[in-house]
Parts: structure tokens; C-alpha cells; sequence
């Protein structure tokens, strides 16, 4: 009765409910290195695939259905000079400016597409973001990927298209290969298990430590 009487419950139940926990997240992370490699593949055969006519896939994507990372093309409806916007970004290193323009559709869901055109080579190396208009685009082919605005896709347009392939091809632009890069979100994902498991490991050991220096004789 006396050893009844000692047994630490408090301390049992806070190293099960600790255990659980962190065993839980690594059952978790597992999960989500399997969702990340079936992704993965998905994403590798559709910016491996033909590219399809643009229109037909952002309809896909108005009726729900998951388009990201698909290989398209599109012809750009002629437009007067617009304003280029430029985001700043990393490249091997070296500060850089990506370019960005908007390309008017006909026979899609949505009445434009923001073109993610490239690095302006002059940018590189510069911390001022430039002030260069570049012409609007024409024929391009490229990716689709999810944009963001504020962290919520844009409603007006809800994919930037990274151009690959631009005819005429801008001045000054080199194409900046975000296509044939996997997202970063997904660079982490699965690679916290072994942590978790480990650390529901220590949990255990210090418990029976514990333990055994509490209930020994």
C-alpha cells in the first residue's frame, strides 16, 4: 500500500501526455514526407508536360480544381506601354529585381495574368528598385503558380505565370528558372520527425529515471 501511496501520478500523467504529444508529431511529419513526395511528383509532371493553351487551364482552376505548377502558354492581347513592377530577391548571392508585367486574356475566367518575366541583368547588385518599362509581353510560355497578396491569392487573378519563354523576349531580362524549382514551403516539410520521435525517446528515459529513483527501495 505504502508503494501505492508513493507512485508519482502527477508526474505519469504529464510524461504520457508529453510522450503522446511529441510521438503524435512525428507520426505527423511522416505523413507530411509522404504527402510532399506524391506533391513533388505531381508538380515534376505537370512542369515537365507539353505546355497547354492557358485558357482552358485557368477554367480548370475557376471550377476548383488544382492547376498549380502547370506548363501553359499565352498570347498576350496587344496593349499600349504599361507600368513594370519589380520585387527584390536573391540570385546565387547577388541582390536582384525580378520583372513583372501583366498580360490581358480573351477566352479565360479571368481577364489577365501577372507574368513573372525574369531578372532586369542591370538590377544586379542594386539595392534601388529600378524604374525601367519594359514593353508588354507577347507570346509566353512558362508555369503557373499560386500568387499572393498579402498571403491570399489575388481574386483577379489567382496564379502568376514565371515565364520560361517569351517572344519577342524582353530587353535586359533573363528568365529567372523560378519554374524548375520546387516551392520553398515544401523544402522542411517531413524533415522534423526523427526530432520529434527522438525527444518522445529523452521524455521516456528521463520518466523511468524518475521513476526508478522515486520507487526504488
Amino acid at each position: 500500500m505504502k508503494g501505492r501511496e508513493r507512485f508519482p501520478v502527477g508526474l505519469t500523467l504529464a510524461a504520457a501526455v508529453g510522450f503522446a504529444i511529441c510521438a503524435g508529431l512525428g507520426v505527423w511529419q511522416l505523413q507530411r514526407a509522404a504527402w510532399k513526395a506524391h506533391l513533388l511528383a505531381e508538380i515534376a509532371a505537370r512542369r515537365d508536360a507539353p505546355a497547354q493553351p492557358i485558357g482552358p487551364v485557368l477554367a480548370m482552376a475557376a471550377r476548383g480544381e488544382e492547376i498549380s505548377f502547370t506548363r501553359v502558354s499565352a498570347q498576350c492581347q496587344a496593349q499600349p506601354p504599361s507600368s513594370t513592377s519589380y520585387k527584390a530577391g536573391n540570385q546565387n548571392g547577388e541582390w536582384v529585381w525580378r520583372a513583372f508585367s501583366q498580360c490581358r486574356l480573351v477566352g479565360a475566367p479571368y481577364p489577365w495574368v501577372l507574368v513573372e518575366r525574369g531578372v532586369l541583368d542591370a538590377s544586379r547588385g542594386s539595392t534601388t528598385s529600378p524604374t525601367t518599362a519594359l514593353p508588354p509581353p507577347g507570346e509566353v510560355t512558362g508555369v503557373l503558380r499560386p500568387a499572393r497578396d498579402g498571403g491570399r491569392p489575388s481574386p483577379e487573378s489567382p496564379y502568376v505565370l514565371a515565364a520560361e519563354h517569351e517572344s519577342p523576349p524582353p530587353p535586359g531580362v533573363t528568365p529567372s528558372r523560378i519554374a524548375d524549382a520546387a516551392p520553398e514551403n515544401l523544402q522542411y516539410v517531413g524533415a522534423y520527425a526523427p526530432t520529434w520521435f527522438g525527444l518522445a525517446g529523452v521524455l521516456a528515459c528521463v520518466y523511468a529515471a524518475l521513476l526508478w529513483r522515486r520507487l526504488r527501495p
